[in-house]
């Protein structure tokens, strides 16, 4: 097969071989070093060497990536961007909706495979329901809709359907759910027309299973359905970390949009990356700076003023070299010292170590462009963002820290675990612990079945036959190890091992306690309020006191949705989720049902999804590490459906210098999150008011 491929001003033939049994391809061209260019950023590309020079040979893949980005090149196709710049459709909405949410039906009805990267409370859920009954007008059937999501995610867009009463039934599935999907898949099974990855910021990463999983089911629905197929990415932090996790999500919507044929090509665009060493051994990529200023200097990173780009001599090196030689050292050197130029320099003198004072880090600065903002350009079209602050009229979040004084008993207790722990992070989880008013321990419940041997005592190794014989070769392959059989290092040959439960021991009443008890009681009138605490021993904590104050409870921790009464007995989950959403039609029935209802969760477990507008506030107990958890979780109150009167406080409590400590590295993550996202100029933080 041969094509004619764009490089750069020139058009160049190139002969496609497929190689047989593969779905390869050997390709073969003229020497063109553009084309080359383009080659290599292939997926899978590989170069085997020359054929009938001076044609070169490489091979490549046909993935969907591939062929994205040969139709791009060939000037007979059509260009696979087109469809990404065409003006949005028009359509008639069978609900009311805020012009934002008409402008994400009309993205996602023009684009078909696109990403809603929309902040949080956008109403991104109701807009994808849109989209569905306006398809289904093309004759999809209910059993090709396909919803995967987080499992709070299935669970709140379950509700979603209930409460805006769509006219389409769908398959719910969580993203664990679909990597055991695919792995079974047959030929026989549905291929879904419209598939709906919530939270798409959890398939950031192209090694993990369910991010594999996705992206083979999208690429069944555009093989299968092509323009009549529909994937829809949504998330309201698609980059939480760092902008680097933006290429697999654009890889699942559309393989191939970005230019680049792996993260790490990606990565190596964004930013400087220098080797470093490790104190285990090896070495491992270490991110200097990103690329989002274009006074930063391509090669270090550094901007013009820097040391990099000033070409010294200290002191010591010019008393050495003399005052005429160091002059002229600095006015002909335009590049790092060449071991000639050392000689020259020093050749009146029978030592030259001195001259390591020369900046041998000089190098003429070269003018960098910002990655970072270029990246959000580079995304348009497949990409839509939308900012709650320029869609709809909500008041600010209003941040407040209430700082409680330790007790000298706690103050104590810190000093004792400083000492005493030999790592860093033991001490910091043990002193979080302490912040909160319990510690972590561990008893001896029983014995369970060894988890290495599995009760019998004795294991397997394989071991290189080098060590039993000294003639064996020294390249040692499969076949070269032997199996002996040895005791059980982990139980010892006994086939059990102790059986360890962890035990929330309390300590005496927190400082934070009263602070919480307060805003309880400062709540009343409202009868709803979100607390969220950062391990499983502190919700324990809260939902204790929350009964002693007559609050009935819904309780989010990792392991599901569990609602109780002040006295006890077991609630609808459901149906206080429904009590959460200040904008439920059955609002004033569930208030009165129920007057003091308090969601209480961990922001890692009930952060996403959820809607829990009925509460004007959110008080973080004690926080987790996750960045994205943090900011997804404050926003579960500040959206549309909120009372705009009574506003959304976010309050820290503070107690320990850990929990400072914590908020504070949060708060660089959130500045790295508005950046990613594309923000052209990062808004200056607000003044936090400290009670």
């Amino acid at each position: 097969m041969i094509r004619k491929l764009k490089a750069g001003k020139y058009i160049v033939t190139v002969e496609f071989i497929e190689i047989p049994g593969t779905n390869r391809y050997y390709i073969k061209f003229p020497y063109n070093k553009k084309l080359i260019d383009e080659i290599k950023v292939l997926e899978g590309a590989k170069w085997h060497g020359y054929d009938e020079k001076p044609k070169k040979l490489w091979s490549i893949p046909l993935t969907p990536r591939n062929k994205f980005q040969l139709n791009f090149l060939d000037v007979n196709c059509s260009n696979p961007y087109i469809m990404y710049d065409l003006p949005l459709v028009d359509f008639s909405t069978t609900r009311p909706l805020y012009t934002h949410q008409i402008e994400m039906c009309r993205f996602a009805l023009t684009r078909h495979y696109c990403i809603f990267a929309c902040e949080m409370g956008t109403g991104k859920t109701l807009s994808a329901i849109e989209v569905i009954e306006h398809a289904k007008k093309d004759g999809i059937l209910d059993n090709q809709i396909l919803y995967v999501g987080p499992k709070s995610g299935v669970k709140a867009v379950g509700r979603e359907l209930v409460k805006w009463n769509a006219k389409f039934d769908l398959r719910l599935i969580t993203y664990e759910g679909l990597v055991k999907e695919i792995k079974f898949w047959s030929n026989s099974d549905i291929i879904p027309r419209i598939v709906i990855f919530d939270e798409c910021s959890k398939l950031k990463t192209p090694t993990a299973q369910r991010s594999k999983a996705a992206l083979e089911l999208a690429n069944m629905v555009r093989e299968f359905w092509k323009e009549k197929g529909y994937v829809i990415l949504m998330s309201g932090t698609p980059a939480p970390k760092s902008p680097v996790d933006w290429w697999h999500q654009a890889e699942v919507a559309c393989p191939g949009f970005l230019r680049e044929g792996n993260i790490h090509k990606f990565k190596a665009r964004l930013c400087i990356i220098e080797e470093r060493e490790s104190l285990a051994g090896g070495r491992f990529p270490h991110i200097v700076t990103w690329m989002d200023d274009e006074h930063k200097c391509a090669i270090c990173g550094q901007l013009k003023e820097h040391n990099n780009h000033q070409l010294f001599i200290t002191k010591e090196a010019g008393e050495f070299l003399g005052e005429t030689k160091m002059t002229q050292a600095l006015q002909r050197i335009e590049k790092p010292l060449s071991e000639e130029q050392l000689k020259s320099l020093a050749q009146d003198h029978n030592e030259i170590q001195n001259l390591q004072y020369i900046n041998s880090n000089y190098h003429p600065f070269k003018a960098s462009r910002n990655e970072i903002k270029y990246l959000y350009e580079r995304l348009k079209g497949l990409v839509l963002v939308k900012f709650k602050q320029d869609c709809l009229d909500l008041p600010d979040k209003q941040y407040e820290i209430i700082k409680v004084k330790p007790s000298p008993e706690i103050l104590r207790a810190a000093k004792i675990i400083k000492t005493k722990s030999t790592r860093t992070i033991t001490a910091l989880t043990l002193l979080r612990e302490l912040s909160d008013g319990f510690q972590y321990e561990f008893n001896e419940d029983g014995k369970e079945t060894c988890p290495v041997c599995h009760g019998s005592g004795i294991t397997k190794i394989k071991i290189p036959k080098s060590l039993v014989n000294t003639q064996a070769p020294l390249d040692i392959k499969v076949e070269d190890f032997t199996e002996e059989t040895i005791t059980c290092e982990l139980c010892g040959g006994d086939k059990v091992i102790p059986h360890m439960s962890r035990v929330a021991n309390v300590l005496n009443e927190s400082p934070k306690d009263s602070a919480f008890i307060e805003l309880l009681d400062d709540h009343e009138d409202v009868g709803r309020f979100v607390v969220w605490g950062g391990f499983t021993g502190t919700i324990d904590r809260l939902v204790n006191i929350c009964h002693q104050y007559s609050w009935a409870t819904l309780r989010v921790d990792g392991r599901g949705y569990f609602g109780t009464s002040s006295t006890g007995e077991t609630l609808d989950s459901d149906e206080l989720l429904d009590a959460m959403d200040n904008s439920h039609p059955r609002r004033q029935e569930l208030l009165d049902k129920y007057p003091q209802l308090c969601f209480v969760g961990h922001p890692e477990a009930g952060g996403m999804a959820l809607t829990l507008t009925a509460s004007p506030t959110a008080l973080y107990y004690s926080n987790s590490f996750k960045g994205e958890s943090r900011m997804q979780s404050e926003d579960r109150i500040h959206r549309m459906g909120m009372d705009k009167n009574r506003g959304a406080r976010i309050i820290d409590l503070i107690h320990l210098s850990t929990d400072q400590l914590i908020l504070d590295n949060l708060k660089q993550k959130r500045k790295l999150q508005n950046l990613s996202m594309g923000e052209l100029s990062e808004a200056l933080e607000k003044e936090e008011r400290v009670i």
